[in-house]
């Protein structure tokens, strides 16, 4: 009796288990170990198996990284994007090029459209990356 198909069989089942336990996203390399086990074990050819374990292991893989992407929640802070459009603050300092504006108790590098100074309310326009585009208010 042949042991190394049900061998790789166990190993990939331990991968997916141990990727329950763990963050690591190892889970398609168990599917392709636990698939290839079960084809050398029901006799299929090596090379054979290897293909199909390793198209088994891209399927899963985009099946898992959507329904992870889908349920993953950012248990920080809410993310700042475009909700800040609208919103007011007010230019704590200017240095140089960069200006910077405090805005809900955090300050942010900003971008101003029209000639400000310290101390001018400001009002934002728009976000680019992590600089908001400001104009006095």
């Amino acid at each position: 009796m042949d042991y190394f198909p049900i061998l790789l069989l166990i190993l990939g089942l331990l991968i997916i288990v141990l990727d329950m336990m763990v963050a690591a996203f190892i889970t398609p390399i168990g599917i392709a170990f636990a698939v290839l086990g079960l084809l050398l074990g029901f006799g299929v050819n090596f090379n054979v198996a290897f293909v199909i374990s390793l198209v088994a292991a891209v399927i899963s893989y985009q099946l898992f990284a959507r329904l992870i992407k889908k349920e993953t929640v950012d248990i920080g802070k809410p993310k700042y994007t475009f909700e800040l459009k609208g919103k007011k603050g007010k230019v704590k300092k200017i240095k140089g090029d960069e200006v910077w504006v405090e805005l809900e108790g955090e300050e942010w590098l900003a971008k101003p459209l029209d000639n400000i100074k310290e101390g001018d309310d400001v009002v934002v326009v728009d976000v680019d990356g992590v600089k908001l585009i400001v104009r006095k208010a």
